[in-house]
């Protein structure tokens, strides 16, 4: 933003979905292709068949690297096994929630590693591999030859309107506490036929015409830091095989606090990150896994680093300097015009 960096964190999963963002993460030991379509397959015992493996009805069940959701659960319909049958439903629910990718009918193999004892489910962190994989699809979707972003959308779309009023719809009426947040806004289509790509623009100039003073810092309360102490975490998040570093510093406002210069980032172990979105790739070294487990360990204390902030704009002395020479604070290219009336910005719904 044109005043410093935002994210999607911990506490807002918390709050917005009421996902469980405590327990074990949700990785694994990279097993190969093979082995994950052999684990489904035999999930739904269609090795059982004539031809399942590399024949037509590994075609069905299983294509490009993805297994057939609701062709599953058909599957285990059939086979009225109950077990199978629960798995297979956890498997379509999180895999068409949680974890979209543009395979359009298939879902990652990956989300089944977790199911497999589903007396377990609830012991893993669904929020913080959620995020984990949001934040590596929003850096795909980055790239120039990006056409398109997974990941739980709703989380994303949720997140904007806690903390940009101006592109917020309408507000349910009654809304207990206890709920998720994102089932706090009535959203409609846009009325008429806008031109997506002029909306755009529009979108743009009014993000690069916001100052701090536009930003709801806190939608939670000021203490989304002490109710949610996971998202004070300092490490690596992961979703199966997606790692992405997680630094609650470098967005200290949303926790009430004045922003400070960052620390240097932590730094992968290897990672590719050209304009093609189909070879974007980062790895994380697996023993940045156990700063999740020792994550009393390694979490900010805010109050012992960082000074409450008394107004939205409060950063430390040479934080502009620091971010403008670090960071992009602008999408639109200056020789554009970004002077876009204010009062167009409720006329338009993200």
């Amino acid at each position: 933003m044109p005043f410093g960096e935002m994210s999607i964190l911990i506490h807002d999963v918390h709050y917005i979905l009421r996902l469980p963002v405590d327990g074990a993460l949700l990785r694994y030991d990279s097993p190969q292709p093979e082995a994950l379509k052999a684990d489904m397959c035999g999930l739904i015992r269609v090795g059982d068949l004539e031809g399942a493996v590399g024949g037509k009805w590994s075609t069905i069940w299983y294509m490009n690297g993805g297994m057939h959701g609701e062709g599953a659960l058909f599957r285990a319909g059939e086979l009225q096994i109950k077990e199978v049958e629960v798995q297979c439903y956890l498997f379509l629910l999180l895999g068409s929630t949680l974890f979209v990718d543009k395979s359009r009918d298939r879902i990652r193999p990956a989300v089944n590693l977790y199911l497999k004892k589903y007396h377990d489910v609830a012991g893993y962190a669904w929020g913080v591999g959620t995020l984990a994989y949001l934040y590596r699809q929003l850096g795909v979707a980055s790239r120039a030859g990006g056409k398109g972003v997974c990941g739980y959308l709703t989380l994303l779309q949720a997140w904007i309107y806690e903390y940009f009023p101006d592109f917020r719809p309408n507000r349910v009426q009654q809304h207990s506490p206890a709920d998720p947040r994102a089932s706090l806004w009535v959203c409609s289509r846009l009325k008429g036929r806008d031109d997506a790509k002029e909306r755009l623009v529009r979108y743009r100039s009014i993000l690069d015409g916001m100052s701090a003073d536009d930003v709801t810092w806190t939608p939670y309360g000021g203490h989304a830091g002490v109710e949610v102490m996971r998202s004070l975490y300092n490490g690596v998040i992961r979703f199966a095989d997606v790692a992405e570093g997680y630094d609650p510093s470098r967005c200290l406002r949303q926790y009430g606090y004045r922003q400070a210069i960052p620390r240097p980032m932590m730094i992968p172990d290897d990672h590719f990150r050209p304009a093609s979105a189909k070879d974007y790739n980062v790895t994380w070294f697996p023993g940045y896994d156990q700063f999740w487990t020792m994550w009393e360990s390694n979490r900010w204390a805010f109050d012992a680093f960082f000074t409450p902030c008394e107004r939205p704009s409060d950063v430390d002395e040479g934080f502009m300097d620091w971010y403008r020479a670090h960071s992009h604070p602008l999408i639109t290219s200056p020789s554009v015009t970004r002077q876009i009336p204010r009062e167009l910005v409720s006329c338009f719904t993200l």
